[in-house]
Formats: structure tokens, C-alpha cells, sequence
């Protein structure tokens, strides 16, 4: 492939590996995107890495862009980065698949909701309670809840919080270990905490 996005027909776009799922799910969770532009504005440089490592599949390195924010009195606590290119298409492209989650083929909703996790989820310290993942509308939240029944979970639920005017996606405590071990094998985040995932739940194929 050249130095500029194709068209639909790349591999990527038909949604093959489970690195762009990843991509796209991280990029839906956290992304940025301006009329021209898409990229990803974060303080951890790994997902950062990651999400550079994506663009230079498609693009020469002299077209990505790096901006870093530095902690300052009033506003920013920890160092920022943004890193974007400009690219009508690829920002075309990206839309589609946050807005049509049924692009996402079953054996990618594990790496896609692992990028969502580590650009919008949390869980407590104890990787036991409050396990949830934000959204901005309760059409993503519905859309990633469908994908994650597919898999066999039922006893997840959708918050409304009115004061911050977002939804969150929590899974219940019966069935946080099992969602943080299977997107564990994708899930920066994870592999970069203290959270021990059971082998049994990683090699065992979801129903």
C-alpha cells in the first residue's frame, strides 16, 4: 500500500486482526477527531505507542503530528500527549465503525472492548467491584452491551449520571473476573497492573 489511506477495501477496514479492533475500540473510547483530523489525546505513552505503531501502516511518519501538554498549576496534573494526522478518509472510516457496532465480527469484540476498557473503563483496586466502561450516549453503551451478550454476559446493566451527563456500562461482580481475564491478552492497561487473570477463562473459548 502507498503513503495515503485507500480505500475501504484494505485489510483494516474489513476489520481482520485483532490489533485494529483494539485500535478502533481505543480510538471510539478515546479518540479525537476534528473535520479533517482523527488521533488520540491520552497521558499514557504505551497507548500512545500504540496508536502510532497503527498509523504508520497507512501513513509516512512525516504525517503524524505530536503535541505534548505539560502539567501546570490550574488545569493539568500529568504530562498529555496528542498525536493525529490529518485524513479525511481515515476519519471517515473510523465513524462508521463507532457508529455501527455490528461491523465488529465476534471473534474481535474481545481486543475492540479492551480498547474501550483502557481508553474509558476502571475498575476498583481489587479488580472486584465497580468494573464499568463510559459512554458518551446510551446508543454506544446499548450497542457494546449487545456485543458482550453475544459472548454469553447477562448480568451487565447501563447507569445514567445526570450531573455528568454519561452512561456507564457495569458488569456485575459475578462476572468481573471473567470479563478482565478475557480482554486481558489485549488490554494494555491490564498487562501493566497488578490484575492476575485466570488462565482457565483466557484459554477456554467464550460460549
Amino acid at each position: 500500500m502507498g503513503n495515503t489511506v485507500g480505500s475501504a477495501n484494505t485489510d483494516f477496514w474489513n476489520l481482520k486482526t485483532k490489533n485494529d479492533a483494539y485500535i478502533v475500540g481505543l480510538w471510539c473510547a478515546d479518540g479525537y477527531h476534528r473535520t479533517s483530523s482523527i488521533g488520540l489525546s491520552n497521558t499514557d505513552t504505551d497507548l500512545i505507542e500504540k496508536f502510532r505503531e497503527f498509523f504508520l501502516k497507512f501513513l509516512p511518519v512525516e504525517r503524524l503530528k505530536l503535541r505534548i501538554y505539560h502539567p501546570d498549576k490550574f488545569k493539568r496534573r500529568t504530562k498529555a500527549y496528542h498525536l493525529y494526522v490529518n485524513s479525511r478518509p481515515l476519519l471517515r472510516i473510523f465513524k462508521e465503525f463507532k457508529n455501527d457496532a455490528k461491523q465488529i465480527g465476534k471473534d474481535l469484540i474481545l481486543p475492540y472492548i479492551a480498547g474501550r476498557f483502557d481508553g474509558d473503563g476502571s475498575v476498583a483496586k481489587d479488580f472486584y467491584r465497580d468494573c464499568r466502561i463510559v459512554y458518551g450516549s446510551r446508543e454506544e453503551a446499548g450497542n457494546d452491551l449487545a456485543l458482550m451478550r453475544l459472548l454469553g454476559f447477562q448480568k451487565m446493566k447501563i447507569y445514567y449520571y445526570r450531573t455528568a451527563k454519561t452512561f456507564c456500562l457495569y458488569f456485575s461482580r459475578l462476572e468481573t473476573n471473567k470479563f478482565l481475564s478475557l480482554i486481558y491478552p489485549y488490554s494494555v492497561r491490564l498487562q501493566k497492573s497488578v490484575f492476575a487473570p485466570r488462565r482457565d477463562l483466557i484459554t477456554t473459548k467464550v460460549a
